[in-house]
């Protein structure tokens, strides 16, 4: 993509904007063998803060290993356990001579067997979809710690998308990779950091904080915004990289729209940058958000087809700025029903993701550009 805005993958060195004390956080917290939490709606830069720190580690002379699994696809813990086995090893080694040995020794007393020809059709360690003991398990979590010492080199196990294997067969998972982390907490080098990472922001929350798992094992770290000087100067880098101008108050204009999501700053501007000669003008600036709207709008619709009318009326009062929506007078001018059919609604609104409510009980939604499109064309003028 030959653009200074990118949007379409994770992002380090120069296109990486702002947030250096959460890579300092999350590097002080990898480098003394302690684990961390990230969570954040999708494309909110979680893994740009990862590699970023990454970059920065290896620039100071820590070049840890790194066992990336992504669970976009995973579901249940038998499949996640194959998975997170095979991503350790295949961090570690690189010829199946190699893989199959460490299987045998480190994974000898489990039932997971290393099929070199599956990995060699596949690129997958192990098969099978049966499920695995406890103390299976166990030793499958314990593979990483075990790496880092075959390897005398610190391990980070970064565990994506991290929500999806939450089920009650889940929990007891959890449990599990708790006991196993609590027990290395205080071990001596080389370290294993578990850095885990979600994009469904209400589901994390239900794991982390409602429900307290992996208490005071695990760090979270907030993604913070970047500053306005920070957004502004690498805007206009990007655009001076091609011999374009803006102005600054349209870019703080354009990061007060989106809240500041770097996700939708980029798209946009990555827009504006296609469409756009030389200056940067307001002209310029509709068309873009007319094409990002044009983009999204098939998904916005289908998060509105999915609700109830319920649903939507609550969606409703909050556009309108309602932060208690319990009182007499907004369930009836919103037709909520009752406060009971109040609390059914906010959590089904949580559940899918389109809502969040912060500590004193009041609604965000999560995607920025989705509340614009609310606004402006699903209950505004624009969509009658």
């Amino acid at each position: 993509m030959d653009s200074p805005f990118i949007f379409d993958k994770s992002v380090t060195g120069r296109s990486f904007a702002g947030r250096r004390s959460d890579c300092n956080s999350l590097a002080g917290i990898v480098t003394h063998g302690q684990n961390a939490v990230i969570w954040g709606p999708p494309k909110s830069g979680k893994m740009s803060v990862v590699r970023q720190t990454l970059v920065n580690l290896k620039t100071s002379g820590h070049n840890p290993i790194l066992c990336e699994v992504d669970l976009m696809n995973v579901r249940k813990p038998e499949l996640f356990l194959r998975r997170f086995a095979g991503s350790v090893i295949k961090a570690v080694a690189t010829a199946p001579e190699e893989m199959a040995e460490i299987s045998s020794t480190y994974l000898g007393g489990t039932s997971l067997v290393f099929d070199e020809g599956l990995y060699l059709e596949t690129g997958q360690l192990f098969q099978g979809s049966f499920p695995l003991s406890q103390e299976e398990c166990r030793e499958i979590i314990e593979l990483p710690y075990r790496m880092a010492g075959l390897r005398n080199n610190d391990v980070i196990v970064v565990l994506r998308e991290f929500q999806n294997i939450d089920s009650e067969e889940g929990e007891e998972l959890f449990r599990t990779m708790q006991d196993v982390m609590l027990r290395h907490k205080d071990a001596p080098a080389p370290f294993c950091s578990f850095v885990l990472i979600g994009s469904r922001a209400n589901a994390m929350e239900s794991i982390f904080r409602r429900r307290k798992f992996f208490w005071n094992i695990v760090e979270r770290i907030e993604l913070s915004d970047p500053t306005p000087y920070e957004l502004s100067e690498y805007v206009m880098r990007g655009f001076t990289l091609g011999g374009k101008v803006i102005d600054k108050d349209q870019i703080q204009g354009v990061c007060n729209l989106f809240r500041n999501s770097l996700w939708h700053i980029n798209h946009f501007f990555f827009i504006c940058d296609c469409l756009s000669k030389g200056y940067i003008n307001e002209n310029t600036f509709r068309d873009a958000l007319s094409c990002l709207i044009s983009v999204h709008e098939p998904e916005f619709q289908r998060i509105v087809d999915d609700l109830t009318s319920f649903q939507i009326r609550l969606l409703r009062a909050v556009i309108d700025g309602v932060v208690k929506f319990s009182t007499t007078e907004v369930i009836e001018k919103y037709a909520l029903n009752s406060s009971a059919n109040v609390k059914r609604l906010k959590d089904a609104l949580m559940k899918k993701e389109v809502l969040r409510f912060n500590d004193k009980d009041e609604p965000e939604i999560l995607d920025p550009l989705f509340e614009y499109w609310l606004r402006q064309f699903y209950f505004g003028d624009s969509g009658k």
